[in-house]
């Protein structure tokens, strides 16, 4: 909530940005007013089937899981069933619904969500490819300043999140290390939130994806790649979330 509060602070008024005046004058943003919902046929056998495929998609992982177990050595793992099921799902709406799939083409959320996905593959894999080749380095250099000032753990997790892409990494990589070193239950439990740093570098996906899908051209790239409208509000959410953190942890633990 805080960190919403910063956020309203930030940015400019659509009538006030400059980048979004200029794409209205060239008729790249439409203003759209009041319309009339209008429900096609097959709206909602569509949204039916969208529902079935997402439980589909959350019985399988539950079942391939190593908490239930219940397919051994599935050939199928999670991130491929998820793309298989969710194409599948779409298969079955575009016949069953028999809508014109050559206007899925011309849709403005297939544009930008096809937009988002060449820059996933350019930007994003350009950082995973650059951060996974200097893997080594960036857990060592964590290591040893944790070694030596272990009471930065929350900026050492920050760092870490910010190149490793991964929350789950991040903890993997370094929570054995503090524990080894010391650092008090206190710390680690309040410092955990500082794993949250993928907002950091804009080559996360899903801030890609977020820039391209705003046909408004408010959401952009800073000039100078950190200047950028996910980060202050980011910091200050991290930030806040472990300050209370050590607050709230200080009286329970």
């Amino acid at each position: 909530m805080c960190a919403a509060f910063v956020a309203n602070f930030l940015g400019k008024e659509l009538k006030d940005d400059e980048v979004y005046q200029e794409r209205v004058a060239k008729g790249l943003v439409k203003t759209r007013g009041a319309t009339q919902l209008e429900i096609k046929p097959g709206a909602k056998l569509s949204v039916v089937i969208f529902l079935v495929t997402i439980l589909a998609v959350v019985a399988y992982a539950t079942m391939i899981s190593d908490k239930v177990g219940l397919i051994k050595n599935p050939v199928v793992g999670r991130d491929a069933a998820i793309m298989l099921f969710m194409l599948t799902g779409a298969t079955f709406i575009t016949f069953l619904t028999k809508i014109d799939s050559a206007q899925i083409l011309n849709s403005g959320t297939f544009k930008s969500g096809m937009s988002a996905c060449i820059c996933v593959l350019g930007v994003a894999w350009l950082g995973d490819t650059f951060v996974a080749n200097h893997i080594k380095e960036i857990k060592a250099f964590a290591g040893d300043l944790l070694n030596v000032y272990p009471w930065m753990l929350a900026v050492v997790l920050f760092f870490a999140s910010m190149l490793l892409y991964s929350q789950a990494a991040t903890a993997k990589a370094l929570m054995p290390s503090a524990l080894l070193l010391g650092v008090s239950p206190l710390t680690i439990v309040a410092s955990f939130a500082a794993v949250s740093a993928l907002f950091v570098l804009p080559t996360y996906p899903t801030l890609i994806a977020a820039v391209e899908m705003d046909d408004t051209g408010s959401t952009r790239i800073g000039k100078y790649v950190f200047n950028h409208p996910f980060l202050i509000p980011g910091v200050v959410a991290i930030s806040l979330s472990v300050a209370f953190a050590f607050v709230i942890g200080g009286m329970i633990l």
